[in-house]
């Protein structure tokens, strides 16, 4: 398991639970959790991660031998959630993926994105298969200026993940939020095919009506 989460992330975690936590001081942070058969390995397997994080620019690796540290290290992550929706009950959160090895551009790219639009985005998700989770929060925004910036950031943000080799969404699946978007990543012969398929398991239109495909 790989998490991520960018500092304001954490640092929204943390005016939640009201206490400072690991990696508040970095641009952002992994969480890393290995298991394996035997205790050694798994410490050895852990002690090659951490090398290859500090190679490649870790400002600190730390690393979790017992629960209590380990349940430290994850508060943080368990609660993102709740921790922007307590600072901003109104928000938008779309679920683009990447190549795990671009996420630092995708990032970079929704804050450039964010500054454009005078909103903030928080950003944090599943790095190890390049699921990013990207939330726009209302905070004080006119009713009026969101519904209006809402459809700008959805289709910026498509795009960039496009351009980074990515698709639409991971978890949370085309459905209808995303379906006047997915001529963006799929060509149209590809979607009538799919359309066509669902047909013939569903001839009647009665399974999900209304969602990927009108």
């Amino acid at each position: 398991t790989i998490e991520f989460m960018e500092r304001d992330s954490v640092l929204a975690s943390e005016r939640l639970l009201g206490k400072q936590l690991p990696g508040r001081d970095a641009a952002a942070c992994l969480l890393i959790q290995l298991d394996g058969r035997r205790e050694e390995d798994t410490y050895a397997d852990m002690e090659l991660v951490g090398d290859a994080c500090l190679e490649n620019g870790a400002l600190d690796v730390l690393v979790a031998r017992d629960r209590p540290t380990r349940d430290r290290l994850w508060e943080g992550r368990r609660v993102i959630i709740d921790a922007l929706k307590h600072e901003s009950p109104v928000s938008h959160m779309e679920d683009v993926v990447v190549p795990r090895a671009v996420i630092p551009r995708l990032v970079s790219g929704v804050h450039e994105l964010a500054a454009e639009q005078r909103v903030r985005i928080v950003c944090f998700g599943h790095a190890g298969d390049g699921n990013v989770h990207v939330i726009a929060l209302k905070d004080d925004l006119s009713d009026e200026r969101w519904q209006e910036v809402v459809p700008v950031l959805q289709a910026e943000i498509y795009k960039l993940a496009l351009s980074l080799g990515g698709t639409l969404t991971g978890e949370h699946g085309i459905g209808a939020t995303r379906r006047a978007y997915l001529p963006l990543a799929l060509d149209p012969v590809l979607i009538d095919l799919q359309r066509r398929l669902k047909a013939v398991f569903d001839p009647n239109g009665i399974l999900n009506p209304g969602k990927v495909f009108p």
